[in-house]
């Protein structure tokens, strides 16, 4: 537990607590026990809670996303009169920011940059709101990436898209719910500390649609790049049939022709007395030549053709 008197504030901030801790706030605030045990949760959804003298706040943030999915992390807010209490894992960086920074000025007796609680939640929520911005540049980067891959020939894109996809429907489900909650925090903190904040609020609102705008656009951006890579897919499968069907279709005269004539014709090498009985105005191997051009033909004129309407 780290407690801090920062501007007329009591921050104090608990990171990675055990029960003990979580429940030991109970006895120097008039928290709800159930609020208490909503910080230990660890699927706990977004929520902001009303209470006569203090709100809490249950806000979930993306903090990583990988090659799999986007992990939230989670933080939790108490919000009175003259303290703030935050509960989190420490995954956050501008929590950790914020607290240094205000320590700090703290230390060398400088003035800290709010002059009141409502205005330091407000820049501890906008540190991290901003922080929000690299991981969509990263998912913008990640969807250009696929995009060289879908249309390059010799790489296939599935697993990739599929990947992007769930990593996208991951960090849209987290942005979501503080989307919705962050229009009433304005109006709650100021029901508490009585500080006008909805200007910088609506700011905190503003990026957020920002942030929810760009996730939009990577949600079309993947379900386009899926489309093409499924079509770019049924086209190559195509292609191979097509080639495969060519190749067969050119086999059949000979193999037709071999059927009916293969045993009984001299092949080049066969013994004298095996061409008696068959035409020899060629040689030896007329019949042969004769079978091999009725083969060789067909196979010609197909090939003429096939090429002729595109397939080769």
């Amino acid at each position: 537990m780290r407690r801090l008197q920062c501007g007329g504030v009591v921050w104090i901030d608990l990171e990675k607590p055990n029960r003990e801790e979580v429940m030991e706030l109970g006895k120097l605030f008039p928290f709800h026990p159930l609020n208490l045990e909503d910080c230990l949760s660890r699927t706990q959804l977004t929520k902001l809670e009303r209470h006569e003298d203090h709100i809490f706040l249950v806000v979930r943030f993306p903090v990583k996303c990988g090659d799999l999915s986007c992990s939230p992390s989670q933080i939790s807010f108490f919000l009175g009169n003259d303290y703030l209490v935050t509960i989190h894992d420490g995954s956050i960086a501008a929590m950790k920011e914020v607290f240094d920074s205000c320590e700090t000025l703290t230390k060398q007796n400088q003035k800290v940059t709010w002059d009141g609680v409502g205005s330091l939640f407000y820049t501890i929520i906008s540190k991290i709101v901003d922080s929000l911005f690299p991981v969509m540049e990263m998912m913008m980067d990640r969807i250009e990436e696929l995009e060289d891959r879908i249309f390059s020939e010799q790489h296939d894109a599935l697993f990739e898209v599929a990947n992007l996809r769930r990593s996208v429907s991951d960090l849209r489900r987290i942005i979501s719910p503080f989307r919705k909650v962050v229009a009433d925090i304005s109006i709650a903190v100021s029901e508490v500390t009585g500080d006008d904040l909805k200007v910088y609020f609506d700011d905190v609102k503003d990026r957020v649609e920002r942030i929810w705008e760009l996730s939009e656009t990577c949600k079309e951006l993947v379900e386009i790049f899926k489309d093409t890579d499924f079509t770019l897919y049924q086209r190559r499968m195509n292609r191979a049939l097509v080639i495969l069907t060519v190749i067969f279709t050119i086999t059949i005269p000979a193999t037709i022709v071999g059927t009916f004539y293969g045993m009984n014709i001299p092949m080049p090498g066969s013994a004298v007395e095996l061409t008696e009985g068959l035409p020899t105005f060629l040689g030896p191997w007329t019949t042969f030549i004769f079978v091999l051009l009725f083969s060789l033909l067909p196979a010609a004129l197909m090939f003429a053709y096939f090429k002729r309407i595109g397939w080769i």
